[in-house]
């Protein structure tokens, strides 16, 4: 991937720089380009920042409301602007993501793309499995499926687009760590234990290495390829299961796990289309990385992390 990257003479846009994929998109892209990133990538955050890679180096993220003014024409575009779920019950929220969709809308319209990335959600399916249309009770969904279909619109016949919808990922650059189940996992077990487990029914759930998603989408673009929407997925587990799995990778096997006795009702499965990510990664040449992988990067990320940070 990083040849063909290196190899490419489109500009590279990364937006929503300063979350957890467009993080990751940074690094993987200062690791083929080094000091020559800002040559190559524009980044653009909510307002403009520097940031600092892991490298060392900083990068200027620009606003993004500058993306018209001063985005480069023909870029490959890895689009991950967008207010996340946790936002969704604050005013203007279905507002402010329509009016980034529109933005990046109207900027590929004027200037064209070589390629572009969106990250959707596995939060676009109701229970079973159709889209939700439903905006006022799952606006974060509704507004991936929304985006769907503007973006895959605007691509067809024009240029290869990757929309992927994501469940669950593992792997470096986590952010929001006491709401996603791994991260608080490893961060207890990085504390010396207990490992400490909120849900009183079965909760399953099936990660994706965020490097594998950055992979595929890059390999699929590179290559000139517009695969229908599919989904992450991977090894499916509950998380008790994956709790004592972490534990033991991690050298503490037998750590105690804490957890409220058995409430009823239906488990929670939060779980893609293994299948189709399976075919897509074959599709763009990537190997995908298995559970222990996940788990072992996404602890050693947050090992290197400051104690207030990890918590």
């Amino acid at each position: 991937m990083a040849a063909a990257l290196a190899g490419s003479a489109a500009p590279i846009i990364v937006t929503g720089a300063g979350g957890w994929l467009g993080q990751a998109a940074l690094e993987m892209l200062d690791s083929v380009f080094g000091a020559a990133l800002p040559e190559h990538v524009t980044a653009f955050t909510s307002g403009a920042r520097v940031l600092r890679l892991r490298s060392g180096r900083r990068l200027e993220a620009l606003a993004y409301e500058t993306l018209a003014a001063r985005g480069p024409r023909g870029a490959l575009i890895l689009h991950c602007a967008f207010r996340t779920r946790g936002h969704a019950g604050e005013a203007g929220y279905v507002e402010a993501n329509r009016a980034i969709t529109t933005a990046m809308r109207d900027f590929i319209a004027r200037n064209g793309a070589a390629g572009l990335f969106v990250p959707s959600s596995g939060a676009v399916y109701r229970a079973d499995r159709t889209l939700d249309t439903d905006l006022a009770a799952n606006p974060y969904g509704v507004l991936k499926a929304e985006d769907e279909a503007i973006f895959g619109t605007l691509a067809a016949g024009r240029f290869p687009a990757a929309i992927i919808r994501i469940f669950n990922l593992a792997g470096p650059l986590i952010n929001n760590i006491s709401a996603y189940a791994l991260a608080s996992v490893c961060t207890d077990i990085l504390a010396g234990g207990p490992i400490r487990l909120r849900a009183a029914k079965p909760v399953i759930r099936a990660y994706a290495h965020v490097e594998d998603v950055l992979n595929i989408a890059l390999g699929l673009l590179l290559g000139g390829r517009a695969p229908p929407v599919f989904d992450t997925a991977g090894e499916a587990i509950e998380i008790g299961a994956m709790a004592a799995r972490a534990a033991a990778l991690l050298g503490a096997p037998g750590m105690a796990i804490v957890r409220p006795d058995w409430a009823g009702g239906a488990p929670d499965k939060y779980v893609g289309d293994r299948v189709g990510f399976a075919a897509a990664a074959a599709q763009a040449g990537i190997e995908l990385q298995g559970l222990d992988r996940q788990i072992l990067d996404t602890a050693g990320y947050l090992a290197g992390l400051a104690p207030s940070a990890a918590v």
